[in-house]
Parts: structure tokens; C-alpha cells; sequence
């Protein structure tokens, strides 16, 4: 992979990973960047607020900056919670070493319940000593107006704060207008043209908005994007970060993540690639011993996945015609409902097996399962309650649910020979739609 970039944040330590450090390194890594940390503070807060601020001893904090000066090349430093103008003084001292790499600072006064995480001469001192080192500040309404000494309501007092705080040494301003009537528009200065991000409202209280924010400008500085491109990417990257938003409790702020929004990405992009693999090992095999009546359909699970949408399959079914397996369309997700119940039925008992494909049911398959040592289970629809009666594809999660709570192992094949208006047929799972394909040869009559 070659040498790795490296970004630092001087921040405060938030114990509940929603804000500073800890949000800061999930944002430096989902982008491939890796991330090291100097704690001013750690903030004792969760879902609720915060509670308490602790400094860190200045002892530690100047020697943790030592290390990373000596043992790291760092590409990037985003600075959030400075804490007091001791911190700040090491800071500046830190820098000086460290010149023609990009700074972000994000202007972290207060808590969002009204906390204070800076002190007045750390204020006095972050503007003195840090302003002209950065090349990108952020501060929110409430940060711009304390700093320029009035209330910012309006556009245009957010441009004559920028203007205002440029001369204070930044290469850029970012003033975020999340508090704004209407909807919410951040400002982009450079000392020369004025640019704007207008956002849609969302209806919740997210956690630590602010530090996502400047992290991701931070990072896109460091990957070598131009100031402009920095600021309209990071927007673009919060919106996607903010619909992905989430609870760790039933009240409380919200959460989010670049790294699990990142993760999630990736994993659906699997399972699509491991479906489209599936499908052309199929038309390769041509397996059309295997296609019941009804067609067949292989469906696929991320991890972890919640819902039919978290599961992908073939739309309109994959059947058969004059001798040769016929696959009408590529795999998207909630493409059958009846199949990703089942999947998802069995991701209750074993997370692992992800994977599930319906196959015509003949006694001689069955028996050349159990020959290669699968777990093959009869289950007898004709003892079916009427609640799982109805519909076809209806009740099969039921169906699975059933069988694997008698069952002590997983099992390869649940299988049943009909019921009334219900064609015979093989459940067929596995962990991966590779391995599937893989069993569906050892069965092949």
C-alpha cells in the first residue's frame, strides 16, 4: 500500500466516540488516512451531554506532542477543543516544526448544552497564536459572534464576520450557519470570493456535527484537495453522514459516523459483487436440474442487516427456457421479500449464514446431500397453522424459525414435500452466495 498519510487532531477526549478525538480518528480512517491524537481534556458526556470537563496534565500533553513530533510525518492537523492558553502555547510551539502542512481549527467554546470547553484567555490566546498558523477555521454562529463581539443573524453578518476574522490570519473562514432562520447555509472566505452551502433541516439533534465537519476538511486538505474543493466535498460528505445518523439509546442526541456509514457502503457493494459473481458462475454451470416451478431466486445478507432492504437478490427470478438457465435481470436490494425473510430468520440464530437459494425439491437431491454430510431437516407443511398459510413466498420465515429452534448446529437444507396449493422444494443457505454455488454442485442429480 506505500506509506500512509498521517493526520493529528489536539482535541478533547469524548468517551461516548460522538465528538472530538474519538470522532475525529473515525472520520481520518474511514478516508484512508491514519490518525493520531493529543488529548487537551477528556469530556465526560453520552448520549445526554456532558457532565464534566477534566483537563490533561500539561506535563502529558507536552510530552504526547513530543513523541508525535519526533516519531511521526504528519500531513495534517485538525485542532478542536483547546482547553486554555497553556494547551494553545504548546500547540504554537508544536507547529512551528510543522510548517507547510494544512491546519484546521474548529472554534469549540461550548458544549450543546451550554458547557463551557474554553476558557476566556484560551480564547484570547487561540485567536493570537493559532489564527495565523491556520488554513482553515470553523466556527459555528454562536463561535463567529463571540469572537467578533456581536450577534450574527443574518447572510450578511456572516460575511462581515468573515471578512473580520481573515484578518486575524487564516488562509479561509468557514462560517457555519446551522442556527440561521430558514434553511441552514454555511460560507466559505478566502479573502477573495465568498462561496455557500445551503442544507436541508434535519429533525433531530446530531452529536458533535461541528468536529465531523472540520475533520473532514482536514482530511480532504491532507489528500491534496484545493480549499474550494475541501469545503464543497466535506458538505457533500455531511449530508451523506447525517442521514445515516443514529441513536445509542432511546433518547438523547443522535450519533454518526463516517466509519460505519463507510462500512455499510462497502459491504452492500459485496454483496452485490457476490451476487453478480454467483450469477455467472450459474449461467457457466447451468444448473437447470435445480429450478422448481416457481424459479428460483439466491439471495444475499450484509452483516448484520436488519431489514429486507439490507438483503439483495434477483428481481423477477431466475428461471429456464429451452434448456438453458435464464437470469433476467442484476441483483438489487429488496428484490424478494420472501427469501430475505428467511435469510434474515436465520441471521437470528446464526449471524454467519448470509446466504439462501430455493431449489426444486427431488428425493434424489436430498438424498445426495445427506450423502455429502449435510445438515438436510424435513419440515411438514401439511401441519401448517393457517397463519402461515396464504400468499406463496408467506410464512416461509415462520417455516425457518421453526426448524431452527429444534436445531442444535446449522443447518444446510430445510426441505419440505408440499401442502395444499404449495410446490415440494429445498431451502438451500450458506455464508456467501460462492459457497452456496459450491453446495449446489454436490446436490446436482
Amino acid at each position: 500500500m506505500g506509506k500512509m498519510k498521517s493526520i493529528l487532531t489536539i482535541a478533547g477526549y469524548d468517551p461516548s466516540s460522538g465528538a472530538g478525538i474519538t470522532g475525529d480518528m473515525d472520520t481520518f480512517f474511514s478516508l484512508g488516512l491514519h490518525g493520531l491524537s493529543a488529548p487537551t481534556c477528556t469530556v465526560i458526556q453520552g448520549p445526554q451531554g456532558v457532565e464534566k470537563v477534566y483537563s490533561t496534565p500539561l506535563k502529558y500533553f507536552r510530552e504526547i506532542l513530543n513523541t508525535i513530533g519526533k516519531g511521526a510525518s504528519l500531513q495534517g492537523v485538525k485542532i478542536g477543543v483547546a482547553c486554555d492558553e497553556p494547551y494553545i502555547r504548546e500547540t504554537a510551539a508544536f507547529l512551528k516544526n510543522k510548517k507547510g502542512i494544512p491546519v484546521v481549527i474548529d472554534t469549540v467554546f461550548a458544549a450543546k448544552n451550554g458547557t463551557q470547553l474554553i476558557t476566556e484567555a484560551g480564547i484570547s490566546a487561540l485567536t493570537k497564536l493559532l489564527f495565523p498558523m491556520a488554513t482553515v477555521v470553523t466556527p459555528n454562529l454562536a463561535e463567529a459572534s463571540r469572537l467578533c463581539g456581536k450577534a450574527i443573524k443574518t447572510m450578511s453578518g456572516m460575511k462581515e464576520a468573515a471578512r473580520s476574522l481573515i484578518k486575524l490570519g487564516p488562509k479561509a473562514v468557514v462560517i457555519k450557519g446551522g442556527h440561521l432562520k430558514g434553511s441552514p447555509i454555511d460560507i466559505f472566505y478566502d479573502g477573495k470570493e465568498f462561496l455557500s452551502w445551503e442544507k436541508k433541516r434535519i429533525d433531530r439533534e446530531v452529536h458533535g456535527t461541528g468536529c465531523a465537519f472540520s475533520s473532514l476538511v482536514a482530511s480532504f486538505l491532507v489528500l491534496g484537495y484545493a480549499l474550494k474543493d475541501a469545503f464543497f466535498t466535506a458538505e457533500e460528505q455531511m449530508e451523506e453522514v447525517l442521514k445515516a445518523s443514529y441513536r445509542i439509546d432511546k433518547l438523547g442526541y443522535f450519533y454518526m459516523s463516517a466509519g460505519i456509514m463507510k462500512s455499510a457502503q462497502a459491504d452492500r457493494w459485496q454483496v452485490i459483487h457476490g451476487l453478480r459473481e454467483a450469477k455467472e458462475r450459474l449461467l457457466t454451470l447451468n444448473p437447470v436440474e435445480l429450478i422448481p416451478e416457481v424459479q428460483m431466486n439466491v439471495g444475499y445478507a450484509i452483516e448484520g442487516a436488519a431489514g429486507t432492504e439490507d438483503v439483495a437478490a434477483f428481481p423477477g427470478r431466475i428461471g429456464k427456457h429451452q434448456g438453458k438457465i435464464q437470469i433476467k435481470a442484476g441483483p438489487l436490494f429488496d428484490a424478494s421479500s420472501h427469501v430475505a425473510l428467511m435469510i434474515l430468520t436465520y441471521m437470528r440464530y446464526y449471524p454467519r449464514i448470509r446466504a439462501c437459494a430455493n431449489v426444486r425439491y427431488d428425493e434424489a437431491i436430498v438424498r445426495k446431500a445427506k450423502t455429502a454430510k449435510m445438515d438436510a431437516v424435513f419440515y411438514d407443511r401439511m401441519k401448517e397453522s393457517a397463519s402461515t398459510k396464504g400468499t406463496e413466498g408467506r410464512g416461509l420465515d415462520i417455516i425457518v424459525e421453526r426448524v431452527l429452534k429444534k436445531a442444535k448446529r446449522p443447518l444446510d437444507i430445510i426441505y419440505d414435500k408440499g401442502g395444499l396449493g404449495k410446490e415440494p422444494m429445498i431451502r438451500l443457505f450458506a455464508k456467501n452466495p460462492g459457497e452456496l454455488i459450491q453446495k449446489m454442485e454436490m446436490i446436482r442429480p
